[in-house]
Protein backbone atom coordinates (compact mmCIF):
# COMPACT_ATOMS: atom_id res chain seq x y z
CA UNK A 1 0.00 0.00 0.00
CA UNK A 2 2.72 2.31 0.59
CA UNK A 3 4.18 2.27 -2.16
CA UNK A 4 1.24 2.84 -4.28
CA UNK A 5 0.69 6.68 -2.41
CA UNK A 6 2.07 9.46 -4.33
CA UNK A 7 3.89 10.72 -0.87
CA UNK A 8 3.58 14.48 -2.29
CA UNK A 9 0.16 14.23 -2.74
CA UNK A 10 -0.09 12.70 0.60
CA UNK A 11 1.30 15.69 2.23
CA UNK A 12 -0.04 18.48 0.38
CA UNK A 13 -3.66 16.91 1.83
CA UNK A 14 -1.43 16.49 5.39
CA UNK A 15 -1.18 20.15 5.14
CA UNK A 16 -4.70 20.95 3.91
CA UNK A 17 -6.15 18.97 6.70
CA UNK A 18 -4.06 20.43 9.60
CA UNK A 19 -4.71 24.05 7.95
CA UNK A 20 -8.22 23.19 8.54
CA UNK A 21 -8.03 21.69 11.87
CA UNK A 22 -6.13 24.91 12.94
CA UNK A 23 -8.87 26.92 11.74
CA UNK A 24 -11.28 24.89 13.87
CA UNK A 25 -9.33 25.16 16.97
CA UNK A 26 -8.44 29.08 16.70
CA UNK A 27 -12.39 29.45 16.23
CA UNK A 28 -13.13 27.69 19.37
CA UNK A 29 -10.73 30.14 21.58
CA UNK A 30 -12.33 33.06 19.09
CA UNK A 31 -16.02 31.89 20.39
CA UNK A 32 -14.51 32.64 23.76
CA UNK A 33 -12.95 35.64 22.95
CA UNK A 34 -16.77 36.30 22.18
CA UNK A 35 -18.10 35.72 25.08
CA UNK A 36 -15.93 37.54 27.70
CA UNK A 37 -15.85 40.32 25.48
CA UNK A 38 -12.56 40.39 24.63
CA UNK A 39 -12.63 41.99 20.82
CA UNK A 40 -14.83 44.96 22.27
CA UNK A 41 -12.63 45.41 25.09
CA UNK A 42 -9.35 45.85 22.70
CA UNK A 43 -11.28 47.45 19.71
CA UNK A 44 -10.38 51.24 19.11
CA UNK A 45 -7.11 51.07 21.96
CA UNK A 46 -3.82 51.36 21.78
CA UNK A 47 -1.55 48.59 21.80
CA UNK A 48 -1.22 47.43 25.53
CA UNK A 49 1.11 44.48 27.27
CA UNK A 50 -0.57 41.98 28.90
CA UNK A 51 -0.95 43.28 32.60
CA UNK A 52 -2.87 46.26 30.83
CA UNK A 53 -5.08 43.71 29.42
CA UNK A 54 -6.28 41.90 32.39
CA UNK A 55 -6.70 45.20 34.27
CA UNK A 56 -8.81 46.68 31.49
CA UNK A 57 -11.14 43.50 31.37
CA UNK A 58 -10.92 41.78 34.28
CA UNK A 59 -10.01 37.92 33.37
CA UNK A 60 -7.89 35.02 35.08
CA UNK A 61 -4.27 36.11 34.11
CA UNK A 62 -2.94 32.90 32.87
CA UNK A 63 -6.52 32.36 30.70
CA UNK A 64 -5.95 35.86 29.24
CA UNK A 65 -2.30 34.94 28.08
CA UNK A 66 -3.31 31.72 26.50
CA UNK A 67 -6.04 33.72 24.29
CA UNK A 68 -4.28 36.60 23.63
CA UNK A 69 -1.38 34.19 22.15
CA UNK A 70 -3.78 31.65 20.43
CA UNK A 71 -4.95 34.68 18.50
CA UNK A 72 -1.71 36.78 17.90
CA UNK A 73 -0.52 33.55 16.22
CA UNK A 74 -3.46 32.81 14.23
CA UNK A 75 -2.96 36.62 12.96
CA UNK A 76 -5.96 38.09 14.81
CA UNK A 77 -3.97 40.41 17.14
CA UNK A 78 -1.07 42.45 16.24
CA UNK A 79 1.71 41.25 18.74
CA UNK A 80 4.85 43.68 19.02
CA UNK A 81 7.78 40.91 20.37
CA UNK A 82 9.89 43.95 21.23
CA UNK A 83 7.78 45.54 23.62
CA UNK A 84 5.42 42.18 24.29
CA UNK A 85 2.33 44.36 23.18
CA UNK A 86 -1.24 43.16 22.32
CA UNK A 87 -3.37 44.94 19.85
CA UNK A 88 -6.50 44.48 17.65
CA UNK A 89 -6.56 46.59 13.88
CA UNK A 90 -8.83 48.83 13.41
CA UNK A 91 -9.20 46.63 9.95
CA UNK A 92 -9.96 43.53 12.33
CA UNK A 93 -12.26 45.06 14.68
CA UNK A 94 -14.84 45.85 12.22
CA UNK A 95 -15.15 41.94 11.71
CA UNK A 96 -15.03 40.68 15.60
CA UNK A 97 -16.69 44.12 17.33
CA UNK A 98 -18.51 46.27 15.49
CA UNK A 99 -21.44 44.44 15.17
CA UNK A 100 -22.77 47.70 12.79
CA UNK A 101 -20.53 46.85 10.23
CA UNK A 102 -21.82 44.78 7.33
CA UNK A 103 -18.54 43.13 7.44
CA UNK A 104 -18.82 41.52 10.82
CA UNK A 105 -18.15 38.29 11.11
CA UNK A 106 -18.17 36.94 14.79
CA UNK A 107 -21.79 35.82 14.80
CA UNK A 108 -19.99 32.72 13.56
CA UNK A 109 -18.42 32.42 16.26
CA UNK A 110 -21.21 31.46 17.86
CA UNK A 111 -23.09 29.30 16.00
CA UNK A 112 -19.82 27.15 14.52
CA UNK A 113 -20.19 25.79 18.30
CA UNK A 114 -23.91 24.78 18.12
CA UNK A 115 -23.10 23.43 14.75
CA UNK A 116 -20.45 21.09 16.34
CA UNK A 117 -23.11 20.52 19.08
CA UNK A 118 -25.05 18.87 16.63
CA UNK A 119 -22.73 15.89 14.98
CA UNK A 120 -24.24 13.00 17.30
CA UNK A 121 -27.40 14.07 15.97
CA UNK A 122 -26.44 14.05 12.13
CA UNK A 123 -24.10 11.39 12.41
CA UNK A 124 -27.15 9.22 13.93
CA UNK A 125 -29.40 9.98 11.16
CA UNK A 126 -27.17 9.73 9.01
CA UNK A 127 -27.56 5.33 9.82
CA UNK A 128 -30.79 5.80 10.92
CA UNK A 129 -33.13 8.34 8.72
CA UNK A 130 -34.26 11.45 10.12
CA UNK A 131 -32.44 14.65 11.40
CA UNK A 132 -32.00 17.58 13.96
CA UNK A 133 -34.56 19.87 14.49
CA UNK A 134 -34.61 23.47 14.13
CA UNK A 135 -35.51 23.78 17.74
CA UNK A 136 -32.65 21.30 18.95
CA UNK A 137 -29.21 23.33 18.08
CA UNK A 138 -30.60 26.02 20.84
CA UNK A 139 -30.55 29.77 21.60
CA UNK A 140 -27.25 30.33 20.43
CA UNK A 141 -27.93 29.54 16.86
CA UNK A 142 -30.58 31.51 16.75
CA UNK A 143 -29.05 34.42 18.10
CA UNK A 144 -25.31 33.49 16.30
CA UNK A 145 -27.28 33.48 12.73
CA UNK A 146 -29.16 36.78 13.87
CA UNK A 147 -25.40 38.11 14.74
CA UNK A 148 -23.85 36.73 11.32
CA UNK A 149 -26.35 38.09 8.97
CA UNK A 150 -27.81 41.07 10.99
CA UNK A 151 -25.09 43.70 10.23
CA UNK A 152 -25.37 43.09 6.26
CA UNK A 153 -29.39 42.86 6.72
CA UNK A 154 -29.03 46.15 8.32
CA UNK A 155 -27.10 48.07 6.08
CA UNK A 156 -26.77 46.55 2.54
CA UNK A 157 -31.16 45.69 1.89
CA UNK A 158 -32.14 48.89 1.91
CA UNK A 159 -29.06 50.53 0.81
CA UNK A 160 -27.93 47.97 -2.05
CA UNK A 161 -30.56 45.07 -2.91
CA UNK A 162 -33.82 46.55 -2.42
CA UNK A 163 -32.71 49.74 -5.25
CA UNK A 164 -31.71 46.87 -7.50
CA UNK A 165 -35.85 46.72 -7.53
CA UNK A 166 -36.61 50.81 -8.11
CA UNK A 167 -40.66 50.00 -8.53
CA UNK A 168 -40.63 47.84 -5.04
CA UNK A 169 -39.11 50.62 -3.53
CA UNK A 170 -41.35 53.66 -4.89
CA UNK A 171 -44.64 51.31 -3.60
CA UNK A 172 -42.35 50.83 0.11
CA UNK A 173 -41.96 54.56 0.43
CA UNK A 174 -45.75 55.29 -0.38
CA UNK A 175 -46.70 52.96 2.34
CA UNK A 176 -47.61 48.82 1.88
CA UNK A 177 -48.27 46.19 3.26
CA UNK A 178 -44.82 44.14 4.18
CA UNK A 179 -44.15 40.02 5.40
CA UNK A 180 -40.77 38.76 5.85
CA UNK A 181 -41.64 34.68 5.96
CA UNK A 182 -39.15 32.80 8.94
CA UNK A 183 -38.23 36.30 9.89
CA UNK A 184 -35.89 34.53 13.00
CA UNK A 185 -35.23 37.69 15.37
CA UNK A 186 -36.36 40.41 13.18
CA UNK A 187 -33.12 41.63 11.77
CA UNK A 188 -35.30 42.37 8.14
CA UNK A 189 -37.88 43.55 9.57
CA UNK A 190 -36.64 46.30 11.71
CA UNK A 191 -34.65 47.73 8.80
CA UNK A 192 -37.41 47.75 6.30
CA UNK A 193 -39.71 49.30 8.96
CA UNK A 194 -37.02 51.97 9.63
CA UNK A 195 -36.23 52.94 6.00
CA UNK A 196 -40.04 52.79 5.21
CA UNK A 197 -42.40 53.96 7.31
CA UNK A 198 -45.31 54.29 5.91
CA UNK A 199 -44.78 51.08 5.43
CA UNK A 200 -46.60 48.13 7.82
CA UNK A 201 -44.24 45.04 8.16
CA UNK A 202 -45.12 41.51 9.58
CA UNK A 203 -42.49 39.16 10.53
CA UNK A 204 -43.70 35.63 10.73
CA UNK A 205 -41.68 32.46 12.02
CA UNK A 206 -42.41 29.19 13.68
CA UNK A 207 -39.82 29.33 16.59
CA UNK A 208 -40.86 30.57 19.67
CA UNK A 209 -37.05 31.77 20.71
CA UNK A 210 -37.04 33.72 17.54
CA UNK A 211 -40.22 35.47 18.08
CA UNK A 212 -40.06 36.13 21.71
CA UNK A 213 -36.28 37.89 20.45
CA UNK A 214 -38.29 39.62 17.92
CA UNK A 215 -41.19 41.15 20.12
CA UNK A 216 -38.62 42.47 22.56
CA UNK A 217 -36.57 44.03 20.27
CA UNK A 218 -39.53 45.81 18.78
CA UNK A 219 -40.46 46.75 22.25
CA UNK A 220 -37.28 48.29 23.36
CA UNK A 221 -36.83 50.18 19.48
CA UNK A 222 -40.70 51.54 19.94
CA UNK A 223 -41.23 50.92 16.55
CA UNK A 224 -45.10 51.31 15.64
CA UNK A 225 -45.46 49.40 12.02
CA UNK A 226 -43.87 46.07 13.04
CA UNK A 227 -45.80 43.09 14.59
CA UNK A 228 -44.89 39.61 14.72
CA UNK A 229 -46.47 35.97 14.34
CA UNK A 230 -45.24 32.64 15.62
CA UNK A 231 -46.93 30.48 13.42
CA UNK A 232 -46.14 28.23 10.27
CA UNK A 233 -45.60 29.53 6.93
CA UNK A 234 -48.29 28.07 5.33
CA UNK A 235 -50.77 29.45 8.16
CA UNK A 236 -50.23 33.22 6.87
CA UNK A 237 -53.64 34.65 6.78
CA UNK A 238 -54.18 35.31 3.28
CA UNK A 239 -56.68 38.36 4.12
CA UNK A 240 -55.71 41.25 3.85
CA UNK A 241 -52.65 40.26 1.68
CA UNK A 242 -49.56 41.42 1.49
CA UNK A 243 -47.71 43.71 -1.40
CA UNK A 244 -44.27 42.46 -0.97
CA UNK A 245 -43.18 39.36 0.50
CA UNK A 246 -39.50 38.91 1.87
CA UNK A 247 -37.71 35.80 2.62
CA UNK A 248 -33.74 35.41 3.81
CA UNK A 249 -31.97 31.64 3.47
CA UNK A 250 -35.40 30.22 4.52
CA UNK A 251 -36.78 28.27 1.43
CA UNK A 252 -34.05 25.84 1.09
CA UNK A 253 -34.49 24.83 5.12
CA UNK A 254 -37.81 23.87 4.92
CA UNK A 255 -39.63 20.47 5.13
CA UNK A 256 -42.26 21.48 2.77
CA UNK A 257 -41.14 24.35 0.42
CA UNK A 258 -43.14 23.83 -2.73
CA UNK A 259 -46.65 24.45 -0.12
CA UNK A 260 -44.72 27.65 1.41
CA UNK A 261 -44.23 28.78 -2.38
CA UNK A 262 -47.66 28.28 -2.87
CA UNK A 263 -48.93 30.13 0.35
CA UNK A 264 -46.57 32.96 -0.25
CA UNK A 265 -48.22 33.11 -3.78
CA UNK A 266 -51.66 33.04 -2.10
CA UNK A 267 -50.93 35.95 0.30
CA UNK A 268 -49.09 37.93 -2.34
CA UNK A 269 -51.54 40.97 -3.80
CA UNK A 270 -52.20 40.65 -7.84
CA UNK A 271 -49.59 43.54 -8.60
CA UNK A 272 -47.13 42.22 -5.47
CA UNK A 273 -43.53 41.02 -5.21
CA UNK A 274 -41.84 38.20 -3.76
CA UNK A 275 -37.81 38.87 -3.07
CA UNK A 276 -36.24 35.32 -2.41
CA UNK A 277 -33.14 35.29 -1.35
CA UNK A 278 -30.93 31.88 -1.24
CA UNK A 279 -27.19 31.35 -1.08
CA UNK A 280 -25.43 31.40 -3.51
CA UNK A 281 -24.67 27.97 -5.58
CA UNK A 282 -24.37 26.80 -8.76
CA UNK A 283 -26.58 23.94 -9.91
CA UNK A 284 -24.27 20.93 -10.01
CA UNK A 285 -21.98 19.65 -7.71
CA UNK A 286 -18.72 20.66 -10.05
CA UNK A 287 -19.77 24.08 -10.04
CA UNK A 288 -19.20 24.65 -6.69
CA UNK A 289 -15.58 22.77 -5.93
CA UNK A 290 -14.00 25.89 -4.11
CA UNK A 291 -13.85 26.53 -0.31
CA UNK A 292 -17.22 28.78 -0.65
CA UNK A 293 -18.95 25.57 -1.52
CA UNK A 294 -17.28 23.50 0.51
CA UNK A 295 -18.98 26.25 3.72
CA UNK A 296 -22.03 25.96 1.77
CA UNK A 297 -22.18 22.09 1.70
CA UNK A 298 -21.09 21.62 5.27
CA UNK A 299 -23.81 24.34 6.80
CA UNK A 300 -26.02 22.18 4.56
CA UNK A 301 -24.88 18.52 6.23
CA UNK A 302 -24.98 20.21 10.06
CA UNK A 303 -28.21 22.46 10.21
CA UNK A 304 -29.75 23.59 6.76
CA UNK A 305 -30.96 19.33 5.17
CA UNK A 306 -30.76 17.98 8.64
CA UNK A 307 -33.24 20.46 10.42
CA UNK A 308 -35.66 19.63 7.16
CA UNK A 309 -35.01 15.52 7.18
CA UNK A 310 -35.72 15.90 10.89
CA UNK A 311 -39.32 16.19 10.28
CA UNK A 312 -39.45 13.47 6.60
CA UNK A 313 -39.14 17.20 4.43
CA UNK A 314 -37.72 17.73 0.98
CA UNK A 315 -33.67 17.99 2.16
CA UNK A 316 -33.05 20.45 -0.25
CA UNK A 317 -30.15 21.66 1.14
CA UNK A 318 -28.15 25.12 1.05
CA UNK A 319 -26.83 24.18 -2.29
CA UNK A 320 -30.21 23.59 -4.32
CA UNK A 321 -29.12 26.35 -6.71
CA UNK A 322 -30.77 28.40 -9.11
CA UNK A 323 -32.75 26.08 -12.02
CA UNK A 324 -34.15 24.38 -9.06
CA UNK A 325 -35.12 27.27 -7.04
CA UNK A 326 -36.74 28.48 -10.24
CA UNK A 327 -38.77 25.10 -10.56
CA UNK A 328 -39.88 25.00 -7.32
CA UNK A 329 -41.54 28.86 -7.88
CA UNK A 330 -42.90 27.95 -10.71
CA UNK A 331 -44.75 24.39 -9.62
CA UNK A 332 -45.77 26.70 -6.54
CA UNK A 333 -47.49 28.78 -9.12
CA UNK A 334 -45.55 31.74 -9.75
CA UNK A 335 -45.21 32.69 -13.43
CA UNK A 336 -41.92 35.45 -13.47
CA UNK A 337 -38.96 34.15 -11.47
CA UNK A 338 -35.79 36.56 -12.49
CA UNK A 339 -32.43 36.70 -11.05
CA UNK A 340 -31.57 40.12 -9.61
CA UNK A 341 -28.09 41.95 -10.41
CA UNK A 342 -26.90 42.04 -6.75
CA UNK A 343 -22.97 42.09 -5.85
CA UNK A 344 -22.89 39.36 -2.99
CA UNK A 345 -20.43 37.04 -2.01
CA UNK A 346 -23.00 34.67 -0.25
CA UNK A 347 -26.38 34.85 -1.39
CA UNK A 348 -28.61 35.03 -4.52
CA UNK A 349 -31.37 37.61 -5.13
CA UNK A 350 -34.56 36.20 -6.87
CA UNK A 351 -37.47 38.63 -8.02
CA UNK A 352 -40.36 36.04 -8.29
CA UNK A 353 -44.05 37.20 -8.95
CA UNK A 354 -47.15 36.69 -11.44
Amino acid sequence: MEELVDKKKMRVFMGQFMEMTTGAAVMGVVAVADRIGLFREMAGAAPADLDHWVEATGLQPRYLEEILSTLSAAGFLEFDADQDLFSLPDEHAACLADESSPYCLVGWSQMLPALYGAIPGVAHAAREGGGVAFADFGPDMVEGIARANGPGIRVLLTRKWLPAMPDVVARLEGGVRVADVGCGSGEAVFALAKAYPASTIVGYDIDSHSIELARGRAQSQQLSNVSFEQCSAESIPAEPGFDFVTTFDVIHDLVEPIPVLRRIREVLNPEGTYLMVEPVAGDALAENLHPAGALTYAMSTLHCMTQSLAHGGAGLGAAWGPRRAEGHCREAGFGEFDRIDVENAFNAFYRVSG
